[in-house]
C-alpha cells in the first residue's frame, strides 16, 4: 500500500501571491506516453507532442496512425478519487444528455505505471474554444448553443440524484470519508488499465443517443462502465475546495452529504481551520506588515464564518432526526461552463464540451441556474458602436465587444430561463426559489475574499434584521 507521501510525489504547492498554487515537481516523459500508447496498440504509428497544460494537468496529442486523441497527465491532487469520479461522470452524462463530451478510451487511476502519473486517453473533439469566436458568430448562433445547454440541463434534472457528492463506477468508493481515508479502492480496481467506454449507439435504456465521436474503432471496449454498482450511487466528494493545497489532509467530513445544511458546514470549517492556522503561525514574533495583513483578514473572515453559521440552519433547515437514508435530492451540474470549455464550429454549433474533473452531484437550488459563460455584468442597451470607434474608418476598442457581450448576456439569460420553462417547469421553479440559497452559498464560498466582504457582510446585515426580499448577492457586486 502507498504511503501518503508516496501517493503525492510529483506535486508541491507553491505559494503566489493570490493563494498556494499547484506545480510539478517531476515532469511527465514524453517517451513514456509513447510507449503506453503504444503498448495499447503495438502495430499502429503513435506520435505524442505537448499540447498545453492546465491547473492540475499536462495535455498531449497524440496521433495514433493519424487519427487524433488526447492524453491527459493529471498531478495527485485527490489520488484514484478525481480520475474514478470523472470518468463515471462523464459516462453518466453522455448516456443522459447525448452532449459531445470526449469519450475515454482507457485511462489509468493509479500512479503505479510507466508515466507514473494518473493519465486518460480520450478522443479529441473537433472546433474551437466559443471565446476565440465568439465575437464572429451570429445572435442567433449564441441562441441555439443557449437552447441546447438548456437541454442538457433539463435531462439531468430529470435523472436526479440522492446525496452531495461524486459518482464512481465503483461500489466500494461509495462512503462516509475524512482525509485521513487517503487509500484507494482495492487495487484490482485501479490497477490495471481500464477501457470504459464502447462504440457509438443509441443506448438501451431509453436516454438519449451519443453523438458520433472518432477513435472509438481503433479500440475493443465494452459498451458501459463495468462495476457491478450503479454509477448513479453518490459517494465522497471531489471538488476544489476539498482538495486544495493542505485541504486534503484536513480530518474534514468529505460526503457524501445528507444534506446542504452538512455540505456547506464541511466548507466553512476548511476556511475556519485556514483562518486559524494564519493566527498560529504569526502569533509569535514581531509581525511584518505582510503577517498583520494576514492576521487582519482572518480574523474578518472568522468574525463572517460565526455570522454564516448562525443563518445556516435558517437558511437551510434540517430535520435532526431524518434517517441517514433520507437523502437530499441532487443532480450533476458543471460549474466551470465558461467560453474557453465550449467548442464549436465556425458557425456556431456545439462541437464540444470540456473540463469534467471535480464535477459533483449539487444540490438542486446550486445546480438549477445559468451556465457560468452567462453570468456578467447586467447591460440593459445595446452599445452604439460609434461611441467605440475613434473614427469612422477604424475599428471599435475592445471594450465595445466587452459592452456587447454584456448587453448579449443579459439577453441569453431570459432566453436560458424561457427555455427551461419550456422544457421543465420544475426547474425554474427551484431556480426562482433559491435566490436566498444561492447567496449564501456565494457568501461561503468567498468569505475570506477582502474583495467581497463588505457586500457579503451588508446581505448577512440584511438577513439578521429579516429584511424581506433582500438584495440579491449579485445585485450588490455588479452595482
Amino acid at each position: 500500500m502507498e504511503s501518503q507521501e508516496s501517493q503525492f510525489h510529483g506535486l508541491n504547492w507553491a505559494q503566489e501571491t493570490f493563494g498556494p498554487e499547484p506545480r510539478w515537481t517531476v515532469e511527465p516523459e514524453i517517451g513514456a506516453i509513447k510507449q503506453t500508447v503504444q503498448s495499447l496498440r503495438p502495430s499502429s504509428m503513435v506520435k505524442v507532442t505537448f499540447f498545453a497544460q492546465g491547473a492540475f494537468n499536462k495535455i498531449y496529442n497524440v496521433s495514433i496512425d493519424d487519427e487524433p486523441f488526447i492524453m491527459r497527465v493529471t498531478l495527485p491532487v485527490d489520488p484514484c478519487y478525481k480520475i474514478m469520479s470523472e470518468v463515471a461522470t462523464m459516462d453518466l452524462v453522455r448516456r443522459t444528455t447525448g452532449l459531445p463530451i470526449p469519450r475515454i478510451i482507457t485511462y489509468q487511476a493509479s500512479r503505479d505505471n510507466l508515466i507514473g502519473f494518473e493519465w486518460m486517453l480520450m478522443t479529441k473533439l473537433p472546433g474551437k474554444p466559443f471565446g476565440e469566436l465568439c465575437q464572429s458568430l451570429s445572435f442567433d448562433a449564441k441562441v441555439c448553443l443557449v437552447r441546447e445547454l438548456a437541454a442538457s440541463s433539463a435531462c439531468l434534472f430529470r435523472n436526479q440524484l440522492r446525496g452531495i457528492g461524486n459518482i464512481y463506477g465503483v461500489p466500494s468508493v461509495v462512503q462516509k470519508s475524512t482525509s485521513s481515508e487517503q487509500n484507494p479502492p482495492p487495487r484490482e480496481l485501479v490497477d490495471t488499465i481500464k477501457s470504459v467506454l464502447g462504440k457509438e449507439s443509441d443506448s438501451d435504456d431509453g436516454s438519449a443517443p451519443m453523438r458520433k465521436n472518432p477513435g472509438a474503432s481503433l479500440f475493443n471496449q465494452p459498451s458501459k462502465v463495468s462495476s457491478g454498482g450503479a454509477l448513479s450511487d453518490v459517494g465522497r466528494i471531489v471538488s476544489l475546495q476539498f482538495l486544495w493545497d493542505s485541504h486534503i489532509h484536513q480530518d474534514v467530513n468529505r460526503g457524501p452529504f445528507r444534506s446542504s445544511k452538512d455540505w456547506i458546514t464541511a466548507r466553512l470549517l476548511f476556511n475556519e481551520n485556514d483562518c486559524h492556522s494564519t493566527l498560529s503561525k504569526n502569533s509569535a514574533g514581531d509581525p511584518d506588515s505582510d503577517a498583520e495583513c494576514e492576521v487582519e483578514d482572518a480574523a474578518r473572515t472568522l468574525k463572517i464564518i460565526e455570522k454564516l453559521k448562525v443563518l445556516l440552519p435558517l437558511v437551510f433547515p434540517t430535520d435532526d432526526d431524518d434517517d441517514d437514508d433520507d437523502l437530499e435530492p441532487s443532480m450533476i451540474s458543471h460549474d466551470d461552463i465558461s467560453r474557453q470549455n465550449i467548442l464549436v464550429d465556425d458557425s456556431g454549433k456545439l462541437t464540444g464540451l470540456l473540463d469534467w474533473e471535480c464535477v459533483s452531484a449539487v444540490p438542486l437550488w446550486k445546480a438549477c441556474d445559468y451556465p457560468s459563460f452567462l453570468e456578467q455584468r447586467p447591460r440593459l442597451s445595446e452599445p452604439d458602436i460609434k461611441i467605440y470607434k475613434p473614427s469612422d474608418d477604424d475599428d471599435p476598442s475592445e471594450l465595445y465587444f466587452e459592452h456587447l457581450w454584456e448587453y448579449e448576456t443579459t439577453l441569453l439569460r431570459d432566453i436560458f430561463i424561457d427555455e427551461m420553462r419550456r422544457l421543465d417547469a420544475g426547474w425554474v421553479e427551484v431556480f426562482e426559489k433559491s435566490q436566498i440559497k444561492r447567496d449564501f452559498d456565494y457568501a461561503v464560498q468567498y468569505c475570506d475574499s477582502e474583495f467581497s466582504a463588505r457586500e457579503i457582510k451588508e446581505w448577512i446585515g440584511d438577513m439578521t434584521a429579516d429584511i424581506s426580499n433582500p438584495r440579491s448577492m449579485e445585485d450588490r457586486i455588479w452595482s
